[in-house]
């Protein structure tokens, strides 16, 4: 199973428990989409998952961070990210 996890302006949040309803459904909709484009993605070598920690300084500033078991699958889940 593939990790979203997220850390706006340098805290760890977890959507379900955001107070803000338009906050919470926004990161869950990111977190649903780099699923959906990732469903399926393991590393061939060593059956391992990515992870993905999305982070900014708020919702319209974020980017990704990519971690896996190995360089391939780093930049395998990258370039089905862009």
């Amino acid at each position: 199973m593939i990790d979203v996890s997220f850390e706006i302006n340098g805290k760890k949040v977890n959507p379900d428990k955001i107070g803000d309803a338009l906050e919470a459904a926004a990161l869950k909709s990111i977190s649903e989409q780099i699923k959906d484009k990732l469903r399926g993605v393991k590393c061939p070598e060593h059956g391992e998952s990515p992870k993905v920690k999305v982070q900014g300084r708020n919702l319209d500033n974020l980017s990704f961070e990519v971690s896996g078991c190995c360089d391939a699958l780093i930049e395998r889940v990258k370039e089905k990210l862009s």
